[in-house]
């Protein structure tokens, strides 16, 4: 199989998800039955977050027979989405990286408009809430917890965007392998941590209208999270990588901006096959 195809990495991170790999990778064996994903330019990562189920097991079962520059990462132990997507990123091969959640809130299908934005862009995220969005939620709780965590998302860090937690995004691998590298949050608000820093190093961030359709089985508890959440934004600020004197200067950043994947996988993350 030669590698200079391959033109696309796809993370998914999974904690003890092994019923949703089970009912929802059908979604991504169709996207590639209806031509939506080229398993052959596609590596397809999946980052089993130090899980006590059969996530990885069923993983492999289920998506290798489509997708054979699947690959399978082990974390140790649970340390967060966030530092699951930063391992998954760290290891891709492709120019770009896409990332989504293993509920497929947003269908598979929808992935060649996060790899047309990023013609224009150094990253691209899904946005429920453009005009030309839609959406499907049971849970009125977990609407008005999106609206109101985003709006202090934008108040705290005034990143200026519709929606910062779809868990549906894209960027060229050498700025994702920048950004997850400066990130120190590692679990819910780590979009807004990275969105924010994309905003200090001046790349430019594209928003792309999704259809989404909410998970009846989330594991997002509302008031714990939503806290623990809050609490993660307000302390962006005082992080030492949201200081002017932490940021990469851009004499140093001009390569990877403009160049393909680097084999440089930023810090050091540890795994296993």
């Amino acid at each position: 199989m030669r590698d200079d195809v391959l033109n696309l990495s796809i993370v998914v991170p999974a904690f003890n998800e092994a019923v949703r790999i089970r009912d929802r990778a059908g979604l991504l064996n169709e996207a590639v039955a209806a031509g939506d994903i080229d398993p052959l330019a596609t590596e397809l990562i999946v980052v089993d977050d130090g899980s006590t189920d059969e996530t990885a097991r069923l993983a492999e079962r289920l998506l290798a027979p489509t997708y054979p520059r699947l690959r399978i990462l082990r974390m140790r132990k649970n340390s967060g989405k966030g530092a699951a997507i930063r391992v998954g990123a760290g290891a891709a091969a492709a120019p770009f990286v896409a990332f989504m959640d293993a509920d497929m809130s947003v269908d598979p299908a929808q992935v060649p408009l996060l790899v047309a934005a990023m013609e224009g862009a150094h990253v691209a995220i899904g946005s429920r809430a453009m005009s030309d969005s839609t959406t499907e939620s049971h849970s009125r709780h977990r609407v008005i917890m999106g609206r109101t965590f985003n709006f202090l998302a934008n108040a705290v860090t005034n990143v200026g965007l519709k929606d910062t937690q779809c868990g549906f995004k894209a960027f060229r691998t050498p700025v994702a392998r920048i950004l997850f590298h400066l990130m120190v949050i590692d679990r819910f608000a780590f979009d807004v941590e990275v969105l924010a820093l994309a905003r200090q190093l001046g790349m430019e961030i594209c928003e792309v209208p999704v259809e989404w359709r909410d998970s009846q089985n989330s594991t997002v508890r509302p008031i714990s999270d939503s806290m623990s959440m809050a609490i993660d934004v307000l302390r962006i600020r005082s992080l030492p990588s949201w200081s002017r004197g932490a940021r990469p200067k851009a004499s140093r950043l001009r390569p990877a901006l403009s160049t393909g994947p680097s084999r440089h996988s930023g810090r050091p993350i540890q795994f296993f096959a």
